[in-house]
């Protein structure tokens, strides 16, 4: 028979196995997520010639599904027009693969140019 402190010890350890493997999933599809934004991402040509540069930050907010419920620009690149951009590239995109267990969730997904 197995002693409490040993089936506690296992239990604990089972349960850090279980969290890992969560958080390499969440990881995994955050990461795909953000490919496919970047697959998506183009740059208007005034903003070509101009040369403007910039980092916006979008929260995108996912059902269940990988449909996009709802997005907003927390962080502008301070340039009106890759700020727009930044919207259409989210309505392109449309929607992701389920999140991991299909929990709805939202991500914070950095566009760069």
């Amino acid at each position: 028979m197995r002693s409490p402190t040993k089936l506690t010890l296992l239990a604990a350890f089972a349960a850090s196995v279980a969290a890992s493997a969560v958080q390499a999933a969440d990881a995994n599809w955050s990461r795909e997520a953000i490919e496919k934004i970047a697959a998506h991402k183009t740059t208007p040509r005034s903003a070509q010639l101009r040369g403007a540069k910039g980092t916006v930050e979008m929260e995108v907010k996912v059902d269940g599904n990988g449909m996009i419920t709802d997005y907003q620009m927390i962080k502008s690149s301070g340039v009106p027009i890759l700020d727009r951009e930044a919207d259409l590239i989210i309505m392109r995109v449309g929607s992701f693969e389920s999140p991991p267990g299909r929990s709805p969730t939202a991500l914070v997904i950095p566009i760069r140019w």
